[in-house]
């Protein structure tokens, strides 16, 4: 959202000033300059200002990927059947460190307050498991229906986030 909104803000004082020749396209090379992106700069500053920021977002993403790690669940959906009304139910996942750094989850966040997860405080150890325990409790008018709620593991692995389900028909 942030950079949808940082955007629309770069484009509108792009399109607001009113220079006649912000941008130009010169046929023989076919290359399109910007004055307002330029400034006072020359061509061969920007040049190595972009090469800097490309080495920059490229240090960080090795920085990244050598803490970064992978996991895997023993089980990511889970049906509990049928749910006795405000009866709490839950289910342990197991979740396995399968990389060669410490897994660290930061956050395991369910889909509504009726569903609370726990998770492991500590890292996790490459090889070793850890236990996501998720508790639902139905909450009146949940009565005869069917829950299909998630829960968003987020962890240092690639991409984030996994996400767990909990299903079950809630009893009247």
């Amino acid at each position: 959202m942030k950079k949808v909104i940082l955007s629309a803000i770069v484009l509108s004082i792009l399109f607001s000033c009113s220079n006649d020749e912000v941008v130009g396209l010169n046929p023989t090379t076919e290359n399109v300059s910007s004055n307002l992106a330029a400034g006072n700069e020359s061509e061969e500053e920007l040049k190595k200002a972009a090469e800097l920021r490309a080495q920059e977002n490229a240090a960080r993403e090795i920085e990244l990927a050598a803490t970064q790690t992978t996991m895997s669940f023993d089980v990511m959906e889970h049906d509990f059947g049928i749910i006795p009304k405000d009866t709490p139910v839950s289910k342990t996942f197991v979740v396995k460190n399968t990389g060669n750094n410490p897994l660290i989850i930061s956050d395991a966040k369910a889909s509504c307050g009726c569903t609370v997860p726990k998770k492991p405080e500590a890292p996790i150890a490459p090889g070793e498991t850890g236990e996501i325990e998720v508790t639902f409790t139905s909450k009146p008018g949940q009565e005869g229906t069917t829950i299909n709620k998630t829960v968003t593991v987020t962890a240092n692995i690639p991409n984030g986030t996994q996400t767990l389900v909990i299903k079950g028909n809630v009893t009247k």
